[in-house]
């Protein structure tokens, strides 16, 4: 076979979605009260989400380094290309580990690439890379650098207190947030950092003005296309009124990688240029 795709257990797909090429998983750890589980495989969203809501404390840590040093070393024999596809290096460490792995072990034939991103969008920018190799393009930084700035991430949440826990916003805004009861509309940016496009009051205001946003961005892309994610089941409700009327390619759950730094109340979309 010629290519295969590897990407960490942040990216987020519809449950049973075929990518239709090799594809393989580097799952991070997930931590809760101290207590390490394997993401998505030793622990479920739902059992992840019920830990949450109760109070836990959670965080993550990058795949185990030895485990992606293997699977990376036996890809590199197996397949002609591989091209590795990972969560945002200013968000985690898994790029520059497994980009020091491929370094250490002279793996020429594998492609480390920075989503710029996490969860759904960068779903987006894996399939982008897909089809791109897959139609004999030997994909780069630089052309996943369009793909990021060919698509937007819009989400929500309903507690800052994860974001403000992980250094990914301040405690001043974090208290501001949550005294105004603020809801904020979030994304990550070209660079790959957690953004601010804006905050509502209401649930209304905020799913509206999300969808807002959705369509300035559509006019700007050919062919758009959105892929939507959410974390407990209740957030369904609001991300079925943001989708609306969108060509949804595919909806999934946003697992404890990323809910364990943005919370399980979480829902959003990514809309970009269709594939």
């Amino acid at each position: 076979m010629k290519n295969i795709y590897l990407f960490d257990s942040s990216v987020d797909y519809q449950p049973g979605f075929d990518f239709r090429v090799p594809t393989d998983v580097f799952p991070l750890r997930v931590y809760v009260d101290g207590k390490e589980y394997i993401d998505k495989v030793t622990i479920t969203d739902e059992q992840f989400y019920e830990f949450c809501l109760a109070g836990a404390k959670v965080s993550t840590s990058q795949p185990n380094p030895e485990m992606m040093r293997d699977k990376l070393k036996k890809c590199s024999k197996e397949f002609e290309n591989v091209y590795v596809v990972t969560i945002s290096q200013k968000l985690s460490g898994t790029y520059d580990t497994i980009s020091s792995i491929v370094k250490d072990e002279r793996l020429k034939n594998v492609t480390v690439l920075d989503s710029k991103s996490g969860s759904v969008k960068t779903t987006y920018v894996l399939q982008r890379v897909i089809n791109a190799a897959e139609n004999g393009i030997k994909v780069t930084q630089e052309i996943v650098d369009t793909f990021v700035k060919e698509s937007l991430l819009v989400f929500s949440v309903s507690s800052l207190e994860y974001l403000e826990r992980g250094g990914r916003i301040g405690h001043a805004k974090a208290l501001l947030g949550k005294l105004l009861r603020i809801k904020p509309i979030l994304t990550t940016n070209d660079e790959g950092y957690t953004a601010s496009l804006g905050m509502e009051r209401t649930h209304d205001g905020l799913i509206n003005r999300m969808r807002e946003l959705t369509k300035e961005f559509m006019a700007k892309v050919d062919n758009p296309i959105v892929i939507g994610g959410y974390g407990v089941v209740h957030m369904k409700e609001y991300l079925d009124k943001l989708l609306k009327g969108f060509n949804v390619h595919s909806v999934a759950r946003i697992g404890p990688a990323i809910a364990a730094h943005v919370g399980p109340e979480v829902f959003g979309l990514v809309v970009g240029r269709g594939f």
